[in-house]
């Protein structure tokens, strides 16, 4: 009679040399509960002992029926033992999950570096609010553009469940004296938020809603038991930054932010002609600031989309290819699946061409779109 020696034990994934079976479940968007079941291989090369035997029986003479009959008991007392070591039932479904929360940027061409001070992320369920510490931590938006991105909230584990909305906490009040001590490095090391333009002054940010609000993302959420939901904050700082008269030296950062679960986005990338990105602005009649806009379908008629807010936005970049060529190109990421309108423009006003190109985006796939 086989002796039928063996444990199991509840336990994180990723042990070396340990023998894995499934998870109970598999949670939607391909991510797993981190709770699976480890059992000693000796449970393994106990049931394989016990077919060996029992083929060898076959060939002794023994009937199929009851070879057939004598594994399946075996293998049934071998899960019996093994779940017995487990306590006897299978795990209960986990009542939380993980959140994780990254900042992009779509760019401004008047800027060196926009510098934004996070403290804190505060996110509201069924009228309980929970508060993460994030630094505080000063990012550079202007670093972290197209696809790239930066996480402010690594994998933090919070309950599971329906969120109605998410804060983030942001250090940009009206007067302060944002920048003070930055060195002009690529770092963001002065205090507070500021911005750095491009002619060498510097301003501080003043987020006129933070103290009463700050900026709070509405739409909602869900964290699903045992899983990940992993969330961009798109910023797009060609439509939030405004100079009114009477702040300065503040800056008014007015956000226009996305909140993109990563899981469903897609990104629209393309090439514009030399022509294009080195022209004249049709309306302005200065130098081109090359940029692609994304606005809903049909938006772009005859050139304009007059009173329409582009979705997104991206500036034309000129890259150096291995042959000594140039090469103007664009990427914009985490956008939703969906249709859309792209347009190319030197001053946000005018767009060419006059119709716009119609794009599709797809979920965790990449669209083309060359001007």
């Amino acid at each position: 009679m086989l002796n039928f020696k063996f444990r199991c034990c509840l336990i994180n994934r990723n042990v070396p040399g340990r023998v894995w079976l499934r998870p109970f479940y598999i949670m939607p968007k391909r991510k797993y509960t981190d709770l699976q079941i480890l059992c000693n291989q000796t449970v393994l090369f106990t049931v394989l002992i016990l077919i060996i035997q029992k083929k060898q029986d076959v060939i002794s003479g023994k009937t199929m029926t009851n070879t057939i009959k004598g594994i399946s008991l075996g293998l049934l007392a071998a899960t019996t033992l093994a779940f017995a070591g487990c306590g006897g039932s299978a795990p209960e479904e986990p009542t939380t999950g993980f959140l994780s929360l990254a900042v992009s940027d779509g760019p401004i061409h008047e800027a060196l570096k926009v510098c934004v001070k996070f403290d804190e992320i505060e996110l509201m369920k069924s009228g309980t609010s929970t508060v993460i510490q994030v630094g505080p931590q000063t990012i550079d938006l202007l670093a972290f553009q197209g696809t790239d991105s930066v996480l402010i909230v690594p994998d933090t584990q919070v309950d599971a469940g329906r969120y109605q909305w998410l804060r983030l906490g942001i250090d940009a009040v009206e007067g302060e004296s944002g920048g003070a001590g930055d060195t002009n490095g690529s770092d963001c090391d002065g205090t507070g938020s500021y911005i750095i333009m491009k002619d060498g002054t510097m301003h501080n940010l003043y987020i006129p809603s933070y103290a009463e609000t700050g900026l709070k993302f509405v739409s909602g959420f869900t964290v699903q038991p045992g899983g990940l939901l992993e969330l961009t904050a798109e910023f797009d700082l060609a439509k939030s930054l405004t100079q009114p008269p009477g702040l300065d030296p503040d800056v008014v950062l007015r956000p226009v932010i996305r909140l993109v679960d990563n899981s469903e986005d897609g990104t629209l990338t393309g090439t514009v002609t030399t022509e294009l990105a080195t022209s004249y602005s049709f309306v302005t009649e200065e130098h081109c600031a090359p940029s692609v806009y994304v606005f809903p379908p049909n938006s772009i008629v005859e050139g304009f989309a007059d009173g329409i807010e582009p979705i997104a936005t991206a500036m034309v970049t000129e890259q150096a290819n291995n042959d000594g060529t140039f090469t103007w190109s664009y990427t914009i990421g985490f956008l939703l699946p969906g249709a859309y309108q792209a347009g190319f423009t030197c001053e946000g006003e005018y767009f060419f061409p006059e119709e716009g190109i119609q794009i599709e985006i797809f979920e965790g796939q990449v669209t083309t779109a060359d001007f």
